[in-house]
């Protein structure tokens, strides 16, 4: 009896198991896959994530680059995932097109309201699953396809004016590193002009449908600018009598005052003939620019000669970029040496040294930069900065030029790569770094 009644609850045991194992099986299928599913979701996000941010910066203006570039991405996350380039989409927007008249004003979107390009970036992958869905078992589809989205915006400093203002005066014909200083400059020079045609090339920042582009201006100086067959001087004068070709006996006649008190209103005064000795010099002053190339062919045949007065160049840079399109205007000053003096006498007033202490104590370049600053681009101030470089001198016995710029914003360099490294560094800084936020 009791051997029966084993048989029959055995006989119950393996009935109930059949009924109940598909069950039991379906739960452990829905635990694994579904557990592989939510996991991969995740990971398909992140991966989604970062293809966004490879795509914004990257921001070629090909969609095929931008789609395979966003499949390699995605694909290296979730390697199980079957991405074809028909199941993604990039939707770029520019900030005008978001904004409409808010964009690159501050406070709307962002404290600063930096210009900015945004993608969108929508990819659908397909993944087999491990235990599809049969006749015997449940479980997912044999091919189950995810999808999800990125939103990165790639924002970008405003594009700038920079005015290289070199030093061409008699010193900078001298060997320092292997080349002649002005020749080693031209290249420096020509150089980040290139750096800046690749940032040109790279933008898409638009203002009210006008395109953003970086420009770049030289004014070289020795005792005056010049603009390749006269010599002009940048400062006011106490009388309206003619210039000579004698500087000496024109910088008795400077009008600190005036030209301190307005220095972007002291208008421009041909030298009547040629700088006294200073026949061999050839420079002249480029206007802004993002003409690059021609740009770097122009400075390319300038040679130097004569004495120093770094605030003709100064003031003929402030002019210039007071008539640029950028809001931001950098003034970077490079130069081997101090202003000329006379080495017996530091007040002999015929000298241009003179004369630059007086206009740089009185504070001549804090006036250029407050009334660069009064002045609005497409409805946002403008921001402005002086900047010195010094190579080949101890740039402590220059005390004007560092009243000028302000003893922070000058620099030593040691080599042509650093005065290139110095100069990059500070272009960088004003345009502003890339950078990328994700935006839900």
């Amino acid at each position: 009896m009791k051997l029966q009644q084993q048989k029959k609850q055995r006989g119950v045991a393996a009935i109930m198991f059949v009924v109940i194992f598909p069950t039991f099986f379906a739960l452990f299928v829905l635990g694994v896959e579904a557990t592989r599913y939510l996991q991969t979701h995740a990971r398909f996000g992140d991966a989604v994530e970062m293809a966004s941010l490879a795509v914004a910066a990257n921001a070629s203006t090909l969609d095929s680059e931008n789609k395979k570039l966003a499949k390699e991405y995605a694909q290296a996350y979730v390697p199980d995932g079957s991405i074809d380039l028909s199941k993604i989409r990039i939707i770029k927007k520019s900030c005008d097109e978001i904004y409409g008249e808010q964009c690159g004003k501050p406070n709307v979107y962002d404290e600063e309201g930096l210009v900015f390009t945004q993608y969108n970036v929508v990819v659908k992958s397909d993944f087999t699953s491990w235990y599809p869905e049969d006749d015997f078992a449940h479980g997912f589809d044999e091919t189950v396809t995810m999808g999800t989205n990125a939103v990165s915006r790639k924002y970008q400093g405003f594009t700038i004016d920079v005015a290289f203002v070199a030093d061409f005066s008699g010193s900078m014909k001298d060997p320092w590193n292997g080349q002649t200083k002005y020749r080693g400059v031209i290249n420096v020079i020509e150089d980040i002009t290139e750096k800046l045609e690749s940032f040109n090339e790279s933008t898409e920042q638009e203002l009210d449908g006008k395109r953003l582009l970086n420009r770049a201006a030289f004014i070289g100086y020795n005792l005056y600018t010049s603009n390749g067959t006269s010599y002009f001087s940048n400062v006011s004068y106490t009388s309206n009598a003619s210039l000579s070709r004698e500087w000496w006996t024109n910088t008795p006649r400077i009008a600190f005052a005036s030209t301190i008190a307005n220095p972007l209103n002291t208008g421009s005064k041909r030298i009547n003939g040629r700088v006294s000795g200073d026949d061999s010099s050839y420079f002249r002053t480029v206007d802004l620019t993002d003409d690059f190339p021609n740009f770097r062919s122009t400075i390319n045949q300038f040679s130097p000669n004569h004495g120093t007065a770094s605030y003709e160049g100064i003031i003929a840079a402030a002019k210039l970029l007071e008539q640029g399109e950028n809001v931001r205007k950098l003034i970077i000053v490079l130069s081997d040496g101090e202003d000329s003096v006379n080495q017996n006498n530091s007040d002999d007033d015929r000298y241009p040294g003179y004369a630059a202490s007086r206009l740089y104590n009185g504070g001549l370049c804090s006036n250029i930069l407050n009334d660069l600053e009064a002045l609005e681009v497409d409805g946002r101030s403008v921001e402005a900065k002086i900047a010195v470089i010094g190579f080949d001198y101890n740039i402590a016995e220059n005390p004007g030029l560092q009243t000028c710029a302000g003893a922070e914003n000058v620099q030593s360099a040691n080599s042509y790569q650093e005065i290139y490294d110095n100069i990059l560094e500070l272009i960088s800084e004003e345009v502003g770094h890339l950078y990328y936020k994700n935006y839900e």
